[in-house]
């Protein structure tokens, strides 16, 4: 191995990195332009991030400028989301339909009577709700509905009375869903919320209230928030999980290429001075281009097939490339160690990215892995011969004649 052959190599590796920051780049662009775009048509279609505030009620005094809260000394919500995943592009929106169902009650503890007006706002404005249900204490709501102004309704307590606000429906909405209490009274007495979920990858946004029990039936999930007498302003926010998204992960996969490149050709590289197989620079760069094959494909595969699929597709072609190549360019060249090189740094290496938080334990163990194989079998390489230039080594040969 001359110095010649040394800075082609890295002349090539240097090229298909470059070939891979364009893909991986045109791949980023058309999966963040894609989704930005689509992202809005989304919303149109299927709806917004739900944030469902909790009604207010006030006293209404005559004569007096004065706002007073009436606090509900009980709240009952239940609430169902079923997540229905929508792609659109690269992208897989987390789509959900939900149902809404808030039970209120309210008590004059004092000796007057007291009007208190209740005022309940969708948590979308000029959404779309079906299965509506409003009532007072039994008592519809008959009136004409703006979804923009919401429900606006009186109600009339006597000294020591209850009454009921029951509110219910039916809509649609993506990535999260969330109730606010009160920012008002900044108070909630004997709470209850369940949320029925209908997958259990759940988690919740930062600075939310976490449910104090959580119940996992199969894919199904009960979440439920009890509490007696509750002074907090945080929400109640669940995230809706996500589904594999094809754009980002192709993306992230391209970008990490070069070190898979890397790899194998410190393979090859490590055969050519065992075996001492001459494999000339044009060989390594159509085993680049036989790398850069897999990920171009998967780039456009996915476009139309599921991710896995092109996945699949894509190693296939990029394996039979290399594996092809190389056992009928390069005599003698040991394919089934290519093959298996190939297969364990470009297939598995690329595959850790579709699990989340793997990635840099595989790369790790691999790479601890792949040294400890090559200590293994170069440990008897005379590595001054190696890089021995050829004319040193033909002055070396006719001094030892």
């Amino acid at each position: 191995m001359n110095v010649k052959k040394i800075v082609a190599l890295v002349i090539i590796y240097l090229l298909a990195c470059a070939g891979w920051a364009v893909l991986g780049t045109t791949t980023h662009l058309r999966s963040t332009d894609m989704s930005g775009r689509l992202h809005h048509s989304v919303e149109k279609l299927w709806g917004a991030r739900i944030v469902q505030q909790a009604p207010s009620f006030q006293v209404l005094t005559q004569g007096s400028s004065v706002k007073k809260s009436l606090i509900p000394v009980k709240n009952d919500i239940v609430v169902d989301l079923e997540l229905e995943h929508r792609k659109k592009g690269l992208i897989w929106h987390p789509t959900y339909s939900t149902s809404f169902s808030g039970v209120y009650t309210l008590r004059n503890d004092e000796d007057l009577e007291m009007k208190v007006k209740c005022h309940f706002n969708f948590p979308l404005k000029g959404g779309t709700y079906d299965s509506f249900a409003c009532s007072i204490d039994g008592v519809a709501h008959e009136k004409t509905v703006n979804a923009e102004e919401g429900i606006r309704d009186l109600m009339v307590l006597k000294p020591g009375d209850e009454k009921v606000f029951s509110i219910a429906y039916k809509t649609r909405g993506l990535e999260t869903w969330t109730y606010q209490n009160d920012l008002v009274t900044g108070r909630i007495k004997n709470f209850s919320l369940v949320v029925n979920a209908n997958f259990n990858e759940v988690d919740y946004q930062e600075g939310s209230l976490s449910p104090m029990v959580v119940k996992q039936e199969g894919d199904k999930s009960i979440m439920r928030w009890e509490a007696s007498d509750l002074i907090t302003r945080s929400p109640i926010s669940i995230e809706i999980p996500e589904k594999l998204n094809p754009g980002p992960v192709s993306t992230r996969i391209t970008f990490f290429a070069p070190v898979c490149l890397l790899f194998f050709f410190v393979l090859i590289g490590t055969i050519h001075i065992v075996k001492k197989i001459d494999i000339h620079p044009m060989h390594y760069l159509f085993v680049a281009s036989g790398f850069f094959a897999f990920h171009l494909l998967l780039a456009y595969l996915v476009d139309i097939l599921d991710i896995h699929l092109s996945f699949f597709i894509s190693a296939v072609v990029s394996i039979s490339l290399v594996t092809y190549y190389l056992s009928t360019a390069v005599r003698g060249f040991p394919w089934k160690v290519a093959t298996a090189g190939q297969f364990f740094f470009m297939v598995l290496f690329s595959y850790s990215f579709f699990f989340k938080g793997v990635t840099g334990l595989t790369v790790a163990l691999g790479s601890v892995a792949t040294l400890a194989v090559l200590m293994r079998v170069t440990a008897s390489v005379d590595w001054n011969h190696v890089f021995t230039s050829s004319k040193s080594k033909k002055s070396l040969v006719l001094e030892e004649g």
